[in-house]
């Protein structure tokens, strides 16, 4: 199987190094999205944790844990070679943990913050009564350090002077409260699903920016539980709420942008020697308000330049050890013969004291084309003895090609023929005999050959 013939040549190792470089960046960009995402949650919980029930508090911090234990195994280096096995899907499970994370904690935070007001409300309301009881002392000492067990307290006094006072119109009213002298019970829920659902977009937005745009938004609407006009109470909140969704709408859409900016710079640092113009340009648009033309640009040019150069790394690695191993098998390769080949340059090759025959090897369409060549009148005409020799000559290319490609695998270099002729299949290549003194130098244009495969061949 000594005829022209085709093979495509993949740096496997390279591959995989840059692979394993890529997936390193990815992963120290997810330590620090994490890490950023952890303290917003931390803060979050902190400042509800007092009217969060314990249990929940738990199972919160648990899951805080797991997330920082799965992060701690991906950075083993056994489980990094997983993930680079996986590619970039390899990481998805980790957004899915994410989201579940931030929903159990927009539950108990909601509940949290229900509590919150409604122990609010109730200590307003009660402070009200103690006042026009005269329990000032009472009164004073409720609002000093309002709670659950404060609040308790102080009804439990006021029922208990007005039992004293015989005011049976209070006891009454403190009764249908579900409040007695001897009896406690917990402040009632509030039911005001408006509210809720603003609560519930400003905790989104809280999880995901925690800048003083979200705390003057916060602001606001705990402003609002004060505000008497129902009327004007719900025009308000509509207002807040649609400006909460629009800022959170916005911040989604940074963050996917960042995460877009995040993957290219990953692309780009997966080779050693990553281009200025192309880091600048994605820290430039970090600094953008919002995605446009220039993004879907750089992009482009990101998985360009990726492409281009793992052909010219790859390319100039193959050539290199294609040679070498071409000349341990005796041919005769010169300096300057691997750049002949940039380009698209083709080179032939002769064994040492060959003067008839050579072999070309040429790129074609990205993968090696390699063939007998013979020196001489291109218009003769062939004889029976030519022939067999020719075929010959071709049988020992046949045995030396077969030994190159092993050489080529032992080095982790993927080589697989994709065409082939068998030896006297179709007649050698004859060249003018006067040609022959171009051995060594460029003789055609193209590229060598790249990791990628051509689907033409």
């Amino acid at each position: 199987m000594s005829g022209p013939k085709i093979v495509d040549i993949r740096l496997v190792q390279a591959m995989q190094e840059r692979h394993r470089r890529l997936a390193r960046k990815r992963f120290e960009q997810l330590q620090q999205q994490w890490k950023a995402q952890r303290q917003r949650i931390r803060a979050a919980l902190g400042t509800a944790s007092p009217m969060v029930d314990a249990d929940e508090i738990k199972g919160i911090e648990q899951s805080i844990r797991d997330m920082d234990q799965r992060l701690a195994q991906l950075g083993e280096q056994a489980s990094l070679e997983e993930l680079i096995s996986c590619g970039a899907e390899g990481l998805a499970f980790m957004d899915a943990e994410l989201n579940r994370l931030q929903q159990k904690i927009n539950s108990a935070l909601l509940e949290a913050r229900q509590r919150a007001r409604s122990l609010q409300a109730a200590v307003a309301d009660f402070a009200s009564r103690l006042r026009a009881a005269g329990l000032e002392a009472e009164r004073r000492e409720l609002l000093q350090a309002p709670s659950l067990q404060a609040l308790e307290q102080a009804a439990q006094r006021l029922a208990h002077h007005e039992q004293q006072q015989g005011n049976l119109a209070m006891q009454q009213a403190l009764a249908e409260l579900g409040v007695t002298a001897t009896s406690r019970k917990l402040i009632p829920k509030l039911n005001d699903p408006e509210r809720d659902r603003t609560e519930q977009l400003l905790l989104q937005l809280e999880l995901l920016d925690d800048s003083q745009r979200t705390s003057e938004l916060r602001a606001r609407l705990d402003g609002l539980d004060g505000e008497p006009d129902l009327r004007q109470r719900r025009l308000r909140l509509d207002s807040l709420a649609l400006q909460i969704s629009q800022a959170l709408q916005s911040r989604q859409e940074a963050l996917e942008r960042q995460a877009i900016l995040d993957d290219l710079e990953a692309q780009l640092v997966a080779f050693e020697q990553a281009p200025t113009g192309l880091l600048t340009a994605i820290a430039a648009q970090r600094q953008a308000l919002q995605e446009g033309p220039a993004l879907a640009d750089l992009r482009s040019a990101v998985q360009a330049w990726c492409q281009q150069e793992a052909r010219r790394l790859d390319g100039e690695r193959i050539r290199k050890v294609v040679l070498a191993s071409l000349r341990e098998l005796g041919y005769d390769v010169r300096e300057g013969m691997a750049t002949g080949w940039v380009e698209g340059g083709s080179v032939m090759l002769q064994k040492s004291g060959s003067q008839v025959y050579a072999v070309e090897l040429q790129d074609v369409n990205g993968r090696l084309r390699s063939q007998v060549v013979r020196y001489g009148d291109p218009t003769a005409p062939l004889s029976d003895q030519q022939q067999q020799r020719d075929t010959e000559i071709e049988q020992q290319w046949c045995t030396a090609h077969a030994r190159a490609l092993e050489s080529l695998r032992r080095q982790g270099i993927e080589a697989e023929i994709k065409a082939k002729r068998e030896p006297g299949e179709v007649p050698v290549a004859v060249i003018k005999s006067a040609e022959g003194t171009r051995l060594g130098r460029e003789v055609g244009r193209g590229n060598l050959m790249s990791n990628e495969r051509s689907p033409n061949a």
